[in-house]
């Protein structure tokens, strides 16, 4: 048996370029893996399956770990199946990968599993074509995140940072998110490179002023419980962001303790949000 922590991410930075003709945006994000995990098992097995031991999810062909799987096991040529179970901490819908890291869990299983030899490499590679998020799932850490997603320059991660995520009760489809983004005639300042140099310096307050989402000034207009979120937290006098293209937000905090404090204020308040505190990680 094989078990994987599959982590939760955060985009620090996320600026969207133009529509592409393939119909994809480019991007520019850096990505950073925090404590917030789902945990997968793996048995050898004659058929694909999964079973949802905690949380909700697909458990049939809708869950990309089974389409991860399959994809897998087709292209190692491999007879045989696999018996997953999943227990499912990250919110669904949030922005925070958590199909797509419970899919590039799969793909390092499997490997371990079947001993295919695969680096962390080919892994992202074969991820690829599954979805945009998994090669930077498969190598979690920190990475600044290009095309479409998949060109991936890793970063030195930046471990122990405290935070706190908060989800209200809504949805954002991804598609109806970059539409509002295409909608919009102006876009805001790319910050990218700027969080790429905070985190190479270790730079906090460089950190702060360069935390940036284009998906906020979209959403917000159309999302009234993401800008009433939003307004809500930065009332807190914290660096507050969504993450990808929401719901969910993090918080930047000065140290766990803080965090601790702050959640049990936002969950009797908000009894309807997700609110639990995090740190970055470097798995």
């Amino acid at each position: 048996m094989i078990q994987e922590t599959a982590y939760a991410k955060i985009n620090l930075t996320l600026s969207v370029g133009e529509r592409r003709p393939d119909g994809y945006h480019d991007i520019d994000s850096v990505m950073h893996s925090i404590s917030l995990h789902d945990t997968i098992t793996l048995k050898k097995a004659d058929t694909v399956s999964l079973s949802i031991l905690k949380g909700s999810a697909p458990a049939g062909r809708g869950n990309l770990m089974v389409k991860a799987a399959e994809h897998f096991l087709a292209a190692r040529h491999i007879i045989g199946g696999v018996s997953m179970t999943l227990a499912k901490e990250i919110p669904s819908e949030a922005g925070m990968g958590g199909g797509s890291s419970d899919a590039a869990a799969v793909l390092r299983g499997l490997s371990a599993l079947y001993e295919t030899g695969d680096t962390p490499e080919t892994l992202a590679a074969l991820g690829a074509a599954l979805g945009a998020d998994i090669p930077f799932c498969v190598l979690a850490g920190a990475a600044r995140c290009e095309g479409i997603g998949e060109k991936l320059t890793p970063l030195a991660p930046w471990p122990g940072l405290p935070l706190l995520i908060v989800r209200p009760q809504v949805s954002v489809s991804t598609a109806k998110a970059y539409a509002a983004i295409d909608a919009r005639k102006l876009r805001p300042e790319n910050t990218t490179a700027l969080c790429v140099k905070a985190l190479e310096t270790r730079d906090k307050n460089l950190l702060l002023s360069s935390l940036s989402n284009d998906f906020e000034s979209a959403l917000f207009p159309t999302h009234p419980i993401l800008c009433e979120t939003a307004c809500a937290l930065r009332a807190l006098s914290r660096p507050t962001l969504m993450t990808g293209s929401g719901s969910a937000f993090f918080l930047l905090l000065e140290n766990k303790k803080e965090g601790e404090a702050l959640r049990e204020t936002l969950k009797r308040d908000h009894p309807l949000w997700f609110v639990e505190t995090a740190e970055t990680v470097a798995p």
